[in-house]
């Protein structure tokens, strides 16, 4: 059946250009919604674990309920309270219709439910939410599906990385998944495009899309339009080769692929060095693409040229480094690329084109805003690439001006020579390489017609040196530290800017001077949502930047907040504890408090008015097995507890692990959980390198120590079947 476009920028060009026929998935009611922290699961194999709901059996569920699968036709136009995409919309202006949660009643938002990562990853996520389902990956490999209501888990897909992981730049964080049809769609950081099942977690196919131990790797959403699922590639810093590809999203299939460091022959080839030293390396394209279905364009930044400086990599503005790429979806062609920081110096990566209609000098245009690492964002004409005009977004010494054709003016003073390299001059360079932004990004009202973006004011001392390439390793050629920039005594502001200007509308600084590290949110209810590397997630008065709510979580708020409905209550969610890029070396200019805890979810909404009742997944019962049964020996315990001593104490006490601290910790969980933590954790200086007898020993010896009886066989070291025993409360003594 159609489905109504979503309120908001450029949804009238939605056009239906694809459809499928139903499948029928069976659901049942749920039970209430209550805070419940998930568990993390075994790392060490390819599984799904499909989890048990509280309430009724399997066998006394609900007559099923069509769902209908996620068409090429709602990814157009999404209804209202789905959050379909990374950005929910093609054109990543990450505008929600929903407006239940408004200027008036926001202070009243409280949490209703929390996720808690076990793991080490970096927690930068952004949730989908379709058909009742919250989908979020983690930088560990795992990929897991939430009842959006309640939080409960409803199925989890881990995937097994090798133990030379490190070696792709993509590791340890991940930034989202995607969906088409009923099949959730992520890449990895071993570089592969993965296909699961969006119902159970099963995996579908795989496809192998590059060299991880080159540093190539994939830590953020694909982007799926018209039948193909679009990709680019992390490991710019780790001197892999970026390239931007299609696959076909039934068969994963490769389409097509542009490689965005080309090679002799290619385009742009001529723009780098002929010193013979480095290839042309670099360039990756490692963030979310944006979409024009009239147009048939696909838009894609990069980010850095590598090693960093011309000094090292000789002369040439590096196509396509730092550059915006218009492409033919069908076909891969390039249609024009707008470079946003030629020859390339300090790290300068570009972001994604945000896709907004803006009326300039008295014409409606087919606007691109593009905003990256420089303090300096530019507007250009989407169809054509024409640049329109650029405008200041925070503190920046290296870039004076614009050419009337779109090219920066560079202050000579940031710009090093060959002379230079290994001498020991310091460059005061500003902004720092985390940038004026970073991964946090945009939002666009086209209530306000505000352009809404957190920016970070800082500095850095670098120093050129010989690059030096080490497999797994940054191949930069600079050295720096942080330093505030100059007359500042603030990092972090969250700003309105007026796209068809350049100027500030207001802006909103918080009281710590913290860096910003949330993407932000804009919302029909007047709103826009950001966060900050100091803990605090804020909502602010989308037309004047008023603060009108703000709550205090976990750690840094470092992924993308998102806004989704359900039995007619609107949700916030967000993640928190990611340990975002400018969190640490930003937050020590001005002394916050970042704590490095556990990553989690966090779901808001307002008190009252409980959601009416909606489809819910079906529990799908699977045997366990119980501690009480005695799934260890004493042997194996004894074993445990020595091997934890020789290896682990070093760092980590016993009694965070046994008795009523197991319980307190695990309780609800699996032996799995247990076995996934401290493999990830111990022992110190070698994580996972120990085998998966000696882990399991030391889980028997976890175990041992609560008062569960031992048995006749050993615990494997297997986590499948790890998986399967469940952990109740300690028994009395």
């Amino acid at each position: 059946m159609p489905h109504p476009a979503a309120a908001g920028a450029g949804s009238s060009r939605f056009v239906h250009v694809e459809s499928e026929s139903r499948t029928k998935i069976t659901w049942a009611p749920g039970t209430a919604a209550r805070e419940m922290p998930m568990p993390p699961f075994e790392s060490r194999a390819t599984w799904t674990l499909l989890a048990f709901f509280c309430g009724a059996s399997a066998a006394a569920q609900t007559p099923a309920a069509d769902v209908e699968p996620i068409t090429a036709e709602r990814l157009l136009a999404p209804e209202p309270g789905d959050w379909l995409n990374y950005r929910r919309t093609y054109d990543v202006t990450a505008f929600s219709p929903l407006r239940q949660i408004n200027r008036r009643n926001v202070e009243l938002l409280r949490s209703v439910w929390a996720y808690t990562m076990r793991d080490n990853s970096r927690w930068v996520a952004t949730p989908i939410v379709a058909n009742g389902l919250m989908y979020v990956s983690e930088g560990s490999g795992r990929v897991v599906a939430f009842d959006a209501l309640t939080g409960e888990l409803v199925w989890s897909h881990v995937r097994a990385y090798p133990q030379d992981i490190g070696m792709s730049e993509a590791y340890p964080r991940h930034r989202g998944v995607s969906i088409y049809g009923n099949v959730i769609y992520f890449g990895t950081a071993d570089s592969f495009l993965v296909a699961l099942d969006a119902r159970d977690g099963r995996k579908l196919w795989e496809v192998q899309t590059g060299d991880y131990r080159t540093g190539e790797g994939h830590a953020h959403p694909p982007l799926i339009a018209g039948g193909k699922v679009f990709i680019g590639t992390t490991g710019g810093d780790f001197a892999a080769r970026g390239k931007f590809e299609a696959y076909d999203a039934a068969n994963g299939t490769r389409l097509w692929t542009f490689y965005t460091a080309p090679r002799e022959g290619d385009p742009g080839f001529e723009t780098w060095s002929d010193n013979g030293r480095w290839p042309p390396l670099g360039a990756a394209a490692w963030n979310t693409a944006s979409y024009d279905p009239e147009l048939g364009l696909v838009y894609f930044s990069t980010g850095q040229p590598t090693p960093w400086t011309t000094a090292s990599r000789g002369p040439g503005d590096s196509l396509y480094s730092n550059t915006l790429l218009a492409v033919e979806a069908d076909t891969g062609k390039l249609r024009w690329h707008f470079q946003l920081v030629p020859a390339d110096q300090w790290d300068r990566s570009a972001y994604e084109g945000m896709l907004v209609d803006l009326r300039i000098g008295g014409v409606l245009r087919k606007s691109v805003i593009m905003t990256g690492k420089v303090g300096w964002g530019v507007v250009l004409d989407r169809a054509t690439g024409e640049f329109l005009h650029a405008f200041p977004t925070a503190y920046d010494n290296t870039i004076k001006g614009w050419t009337q054709e779109g090219r920066p003016i560079f202050d000579p003073r940031s710009i090093p020579t060959a002379k230079d390299v290994d001498s020991g001059k310091v460059f005061e360079i500003c902004p720092h390489i985390h940038g004026a932004r970073n991964l946090q990004a945009p939002s666009y009202s086209p209530q306000t017609g505000y352009y809404y973006l957190g920016v970070n004011n800082s500095c850095m001392n670098a120093q050129v040196v010989s690059p030096v390439f080490l497999p797994g390793r940054g191949l930069t050629g600079v050295t720096y530290t942080a330093s505030l920039a100059p007359g500042y005594d603030y990092v972090g502001e969250f700003v309105a800017f007026d796209p068809v200007t350049g100027e500030r509308a207001w802006v909103y600084r918080p009281p710590s001077g913290a860096p910003m590290t949330a993407s932000a949110l804009a919302t029909a209810g007047g709103l826009v949502f950001g966060g900050t590397g100091d803990r605090q997630f804020f909502a602010l008065d989308a037309g004047n930047g008023e603060l009108l709510w703000q709550t205090r979580l976990n750690g840094d708020v470092s992924g993308a907040p998102v806004s989704y409905e359900l039995g007619g209550k609107q949700y916030i969610a967000v993640a928190s504890g990611g340990r975002a890029a400018p969190t640490t070396t930003l937050g020590r200019l001005v002394g916050v408090d970042v704590p490095q805890g556990s990553g989690v979810i966090w779901v808001f909404a307002l008190p009252g008015g409980e959601p009416a009742e909606v489809p819910r997944p079906t529990r799908l019962d699977r045997p366990q097995r119980s501690l009480a049964d005695g799934v260890f020996t004493a042997n194996q315990a004894a074993q445990g507890k020595q091997l934890f001593e020789q290896e682990c104490s070093s760092c980590h006490e016993a009694e965070n692990y046994t008795g009523a601290s197991f319980a307190a910790k695990w309780g609800g969980a699996t032996l799995g959980d247990v076995y996934q933590d401290i493999s990830l954790a111990m022992p110190p200086a070698n994580a996972g390198g120990l085998t998966p007898a000696t882990y399991a020993s030391i889980v028997a010896y976890f175990v041992s120590e609560t008062g569960h009886p031992a048995g006749r066989a050993d615990l494997p070291g297997d986590a499948a079947e790890l998986r399967s025993i469940a952990i109740g409360a300690a028994p009395a003594p």
